[in-house]
């Protein structure tokens, strides 16, 4: 399908701020996916990079201290991700998938890659997020089989928060709240 037709379809039934109703999500997005502070931190990415200031946003706000790579992720995202330190280890996401008994240190950042995951393998990873563990996966309208498989992990009954922003897709393992998928606009 046609992406501006998949964009246009994507901005009739997104909201911002003022549809959500889960404090959690609410401040996500306005601490984070709307806050265009002028950080120092952000200023070593040109103004157009607005990729590498999206990752940079969140490490800053939910200060998550270990994440797991998929290989094929370029350097410059790793670079987004560990600014001001916030980042104190760095693993690959293929490591992970191998082990069973597998447990995720805390706070935890998966960024996975669309065109390389094993989606079996990926909802087995699942089982050993927590509620301090999040999932990043870029690209998720990039085609018809990106989008199911999106589809197919925000449905998995680990998760309880998806959030699906077009380019981004973001999912959260919170014991503490109701399953609920947000359509949300940067």
């Amino acid at each position: 399908m046609n992406q501006l037709l998949l964009y246009l379809k994507f901005l009739w039934h997104s909201k911002n701020e003022h549809g959500v109703h889960s404090p959690f999500v609410y401040n996500l997005i306005t601490k984070c996916f709307y806050n265009r502070s002028t950080n120092i931190a952000f200023q070593q990415f040109p103004k157009n990079d607005s990729k590498s200031q999206f990752l940079a946003r969140l490490g800053l706000y939910l200060k998550y201290n270990h994440c797991y790579l998929a290989a094929s992720i370029p350097p410059v995202f790793e670079c987004a991700l560990s600014l001001d330190g916030v980042v104190k280890k760095f693993n690959r996401i293929e490591n992970l998938v191998d082990h069973s008994n597998l447990i995720l240190e805390t706070p935890s950042l998966i960024y996975m890659d669309m065109n390389s995951i094993n989606t079996d393998a990926v909802l087995e990873l699942f089982k050993a997020c927590h509620r301090d563990s999040f999932v990043l996966i870029p690209s998720i309208r990039k085609s018809k089989a990106h989008y199911d498989n999106w589809n197919q992990l925000k449905s998995s009954a680990d998760v309880s928060v998806s959030i699906d922003t077009f380019y981004w897709g973001l999912l959260f393992f919170r014991t503490e709240q109701p399953k609920e998928h947000f359509t949300i606009r940067l």
